[in-house]
C-alpha cells in the first residue's frame, strides 16, 4: 500500500518558466522529501480538472512523521493546495464518477482536501513587489532553499527557524526575503553598493508600510582598516507580542566582494548555502573594475571561502548558466575547494530566456556525515530533460 497526495501546483508568473515547471517540481519533491524523510518518493506530473498537479506517493507504514510529511508539501516551491486520493469502495458514487469520465478515460479520483500546515509568514509582497530586470522568479528561488536546506543534516531547522542560511551574491534580495518569509534570519552579502542600497530602501519602506516592530540600520564594513562597504542589519517582529516571546528575526547584507566572506564571518557557521551565480554578460557595472568576472572565475575565487563558511553537514545550490558554465568545469572547482556535487549533469536544466539555459548544481563537503545517502538520491534521479 502507498499514500498518495495530488498536489494542485500554483501558476508560475514567469512564462517561460511555465513550461519547465512541472519537471522542475518532480525533481525538488524527489530531492526534498527523500533529503527529509529518508524515503524516496515516487512522483510524476498529473492533470487535476484540467489544472496542473503532481502525484506524490510514500510507502504506506514507512515510519515517517506525517506532521513533517506535510510541512515539506506546504513548503514545495509550487504548492497550492493538497489532497488525499480516497480509495474507492464500491456503491453508486463509482457508477457516477464512471459516468461522467470522458469516453476511453479512467474515472476522476475521489479527493479529500488536505489541511496543510502553514510553513510561510509575512505577507507575499515581501517577495513580489519589488521588480527590477534580472530578478530571479519567486519559485525559482523557493526550490533553490529548500533543496540547499534538504542537504543539510541541520534540515529541520527550515521548520523552526533555526537553520543558517546565507545567500553570498544576493543582489536586490530576493533570497533573502523568501527566507524571511519562512521565518528564517538570513544573512547575504552583495558588490554591487546600489543594489546594497536598493534592498535598504525597499526592506525600510515595507517594515513601515506594514507596521512591523522594527529595527533597521547601516554602518560602515571594514575588514583590516579598510573601508569595504555599507553593511546593513534589520531586526523584524511582526507585533509586540511576538517581540515579548523572542519571535523576531534578523537579516544582514554585508556589501562586499564574496571573496572575503571568509575573513568576515566565522567558520563553519552556515547550514544552507543558495547562491546564483552570475550569468557571464556581466559581473556588476564596472567596465575594467576588478570585481568583473566571468562566472567560472567568479566561483574559482570564491569556493574556498564558501566551504569554510559551511558546516560539514551544510548544502550548497548554486544555479548556473550552461552556456558560460559547464558542469564538468563547476565540479572539478567544487571539488579543489572540498565540496562534491551530488546532482547530474542537467537534473534541473530549464530555459530562462535564449542566452541563458539555467541548471542547479547540488553539493556537499566530502566530509559530510550523509554524504552517501545524499549521493544516492542524486544518482536515483531522472535526467530533466530541456
Amino acid at each position: 500500500m502507498q499514500e498518495v497526495t495530488l498536489v494542485l501546483r500554483a501558476p508560475s508568473a514567469n512564462r517561460v518558466y511555465t513550461e519547465a515547471a512541472g519537471l522542475l517540481a518532480v525533481a525538488e519533491a524527489r530531492w526534498v522529501l527523500g533529503a527529509h524523510l529518508g524515503t524516496v518518493p515516487t512522483v510524476r506530473e498529473r492533470r487535476l480538472g484540467g489544472m496542473d498537479a503532481l502525484e506524490i506517493r510514500l510507502p504506506s507504514g514507512s515510519g515517517t512523521d506525517p506532521l513533517r510529511t506535510q510541512q515539506l508539501i506546504s513548503a514545495l516551491s509550487v504548492t497550492l493546495g493538497a489532497f488525499d486520493v480516497v480509495e474507492d469502495e464500491g456503491g453508486d458514487d463509482d457508477e457516477d464518477r464512471d459516468a461522467q469520465a470522458p469516453e476511453g478515460a479512467p474515472p476522476a479520483p475521489l479527493l479529500r482536501p488536505r489541511e496543510l500546515p502553514a510553513t510561510v509568514t509575512h505577507p507575499g509582497d515581501l517577495e513580489t513587489i519589488l521588480k527590477y530586470p534580472g530578478k530571479t522568479n519567486e519559485q525559482f528561488t523557493a526550490l533553490l532553499i529548500n533543496l540547499a536546506a534538504a542537504l543539510s543534516t541541520r534540515r529541520a531547522g527550515l521548520f523552526d527557524g533555526t537553520l543558517s542560511l546565507l545567500d553570498p551574491l544576493c543582489g536586490r534580495g530576493t533570497t533573502l526575503n523568501r527566507a524571511l518569509r519562512l521565518g528564517l534570519s538570513p544573512l547575504g552579502a552583495e558588490i554591487d553598493r546600489k543594489d546594497v542600497d536598493a534592498y535598504r530602501s525597499f526592506l525600510t519602506t515595507w517594515l513601515r508600510s506594514h507596521r512591523y516592530k522594527h529595527t533597521l540600520t547601516a554602518s560602515k564594513l571594514t575588514l583590516r582598516g579598510q573601508h569595504l562597504g555599507t553593511r546593513l542589519d534589520a531586526e523584524l517582529a511582526a507585533g509586540k507580542q511576538a517581540q515579548r516571546e523572542g519571535r523576531s528575526q534578523r537579516v544582514s547584507v554585508l556589501g562586499c566582494d564574496t571573496t572575503l566572506l571568509g575573513e568576515l564571518l566565522p567558520d563553519r557557521s552556515v547550514d544552507a548555502l543558495v547562491a546564483d551565480l552570475p550569468y557571464g554578460v556581466q559581473h556588476g557595472a564596472k567596465a575594467a573594475g576588478a570585481w568583473q568576472r566571468s562566472p567560472l572565475e567568479v566561483l574559482r575565487s570564491a569556493a574556498g571561502p564558501w566551504r569554510s563558511l559551511l558546516r560539514d553537514g551544510g548544502g550548497l545550490a548554486l544555479a548556473i548558466n550552461r552556456h558560460t558554465l559547464a558542469h564538468e568545469d563547476a565540479s572539478d572547482v567544487l571539488a579543489g575547494a572540498g565540496l562534491r556535487v551530488i546532482s547530474r549533469d542537467g537534473a534541473f536544466r530549464h530555459r530562462v530566456d535564449r542566452s541563458i539555459d539555467r541548471d542547479v548544481l547540488l553539493a556537499i563537503p566530502t566530509d559530510h556525515p550523509r554524504a552517501e545517502h545524499l549521493a544516492a538520491l542524486g544518482a536515483d534521479q531522472e535526467k530533466i530533460r530541456p
